[in-house]
């Protein structure tokens, strides 16, 4: 499902698969993380992504395959939550479900950190209710060692992962509970896989983030300084974010997820708890990114999804009372599962013709003539500055690395300025310069232009519109 079309020749998200295609890019040709390619993601997404890239031709399907890849830790993590919770039953509605998740396989076609983070987030919190039901032996260090190390991973991959501590951090409680009710001589044996979880985490990260300790200022100021600054300019946004989280929480995942989660209140299944904190811990987080992109929602996929399995249970055997509730429960949970998965899926074929038809359009037409003109007029290994990185991706050009991203925000918020483009565009390697989007005519970049027309260092090589928000620049 995820390798169908994947290959389309347009931009899925409408910019940012460009900013990131355009950063794989600039690895490949030997250039760094946070030291001179800007990256505003912690660094395990394209990490994680450049070597599928590598591999499979250094291309826009291959950086896609990686996403697809990695996005497959989301079945498995929801397959394994659910037969911790409800058995063999819970895995293989879990696992449907999340197959048929419209949202999360739209984002696991697109280079983005948003399904990646997402899928290590199923996968961690999978791995952490794998653990509690298997706390003992050298069975419980290795799932709590694989549980600690994941969560680390997703939060490296986009900082949006923090949520899914909140769920670990009731699990572990409880386990310390457990631990201090136990005899003193035995309490270090008890915790033996609550420490080996601690340990999986600091070892996962210490992995990740030490080779970027020379440069670990620059990586803070990406990853987080600059979402701080942005949150500042768009804060009047900010408002509107819960009305960009309601039609997700009022899906029919979303009910049968209420359903099931009243289901187990009722049982007095405490092992809800973890997921209902995970849910308000990811909404709250929504509520407070600035600016808030619809993307950014499959964050909730995986704990809403958690939550439906909890209708389920174990089919019991007998005429008692309590068996016959617990598997009529199980039943009605079930065909609704089977009802949603339906729907999911139906939205999921309308979401392939959809990109299909998208990938048509005049719009994309025009960004692939765009494409040629610019191939025509440069040749490989010549650098272009450009506000559409897509286009210079589809002409088999690169840009500058610390210019693979020229998005509003990081326009707006200053982290990039005029000064910094002419620099770029003074550099003998740098031979053209588009302005297709618009983002180069923002106010605060308006002497760049100014610049190209004084300096005589380039020439304008076609002017695709009446007007000068479309234009190709050469170097004399």
């Amino acid at each position: 499902m995820r390798l169908h079309d994947l290959g389309l020749p347009y931009d899925r998200d409408g910019y940012d698969e460009g900013v990131y295609w355009q950063s794989l890019r600039a690895m490949a040709a030997g250039h760094r993380l946070y030291g001179e390619v800007f990256h505003s993601q912690p660094p395990v997404f394209l990490l994680s992504v450049y070597p599928f890239y590598m591999l499979f031709g250094r291309t826009l399907w291959a950086a896609r395959l990686g996403i697809a890849v990695i996005s497959m830790a989301a079945p498995l993590g929801a397959c394994m939550l659910g037969r911790a919770i409800a058995g063999r039953l819970g895995a293989l509605a879990a696992l449907a479900l999340m197959i048929a998740d419209p949202l999360d396989l739209s984002l696991s076609q697109r280079i983005e950190a948003e399904a990646p983070q997402a899928a290590l987030s199923m996968l961690a919190v999978g791995l952490a209710f794998t653990w509690w039901a298997s706390r003992k032996g050298l069975a419980g260090v290795a799932w709590g060692a694989c549980a600690g190390a994941m969560l680390a991973l997703s939060i490296l991959c986009k900082l949006l992962g923090v949520a899914a501590i909140a769920p670990f951090g009731l699990l572990m409680l409880a386990q310390l509970r457990h631990v201090f009710h136990q005899p003193a001589g035995a309490r270090l044996a008890c915790a033996g896989s609550l420490l080996a979880g601690v340990a999986g985490f600091l070892g996962a990260a210490i992995v990740v983030l030490l080779p970027y300790v020379g440069s670990f200022h620059s990586l803070m100021g990406s990853v987080v300084t600059y979402h701080v600054a942005a949150g500042v300019v768009y804060e009047n946004l900010q408002q509107d974010n819960f009305d960009r989280i309601v039609p997700l929480l009022t899906s029919a995942t979303a009910f049968l997820a209420l359903s099931s989660t009243i289901i187990a209140v009722i049982r007095g299944d405490l092992r809800v708890a973890p997921v209902l904190v995970w849910l308000g811990a990811t909404m709250l987080m929504l509520e407070v990114q600035t600016p808030l992109f619809d993307r950014h929602l499959v964050a909730l996929i995986p704990p809403i999804l958690s939550l439906t399995v909890f209708g389920i249970s174990p089919v019991r055997r007998g005429w008692k009372l309590s068996s016959i509730a617990a598997n009529t429960a199980t039943v009605i949970t079930l065909v609704a599962v089977v009802i949603v998965v339906g729907i999911n899926l139906d939205r999921e074929l309308e979401y392939y013709v959809s990109e299909r038809n998208q990938s048509r359009g005049d719009d994309m037409e025009k960004v692939r003539q765009a494409a040629i003109v610019l191939q025509e007029a440069t040749l490989p290994g010549q650098l272009v500055i450009a506000d559409d990185q897509f286009a210079a991706g589809l002409a088999n050009r690169s840009t500058p690395p610390d210019l693979v991203d020229t998005s509003f925000v990081r326009i707006r918020t200053k982290y990039l300025t005029a000064q910094q483009l002419i620099q770029d565009a003074s550099q003998s390697n740098v031979y053209a310069v588009a302005f297709w989007s618009g983002r180069f005519h923002e106010r605060n970049l308006g002497d760049f232009r100014e610049w190209l027309v004084s300096s005589r260092r380039f020439h304008l090589r076609r002017q695709y519109t009446s007007s000068q928000e479309r234009e190709l620049w050469i170097k004399e």
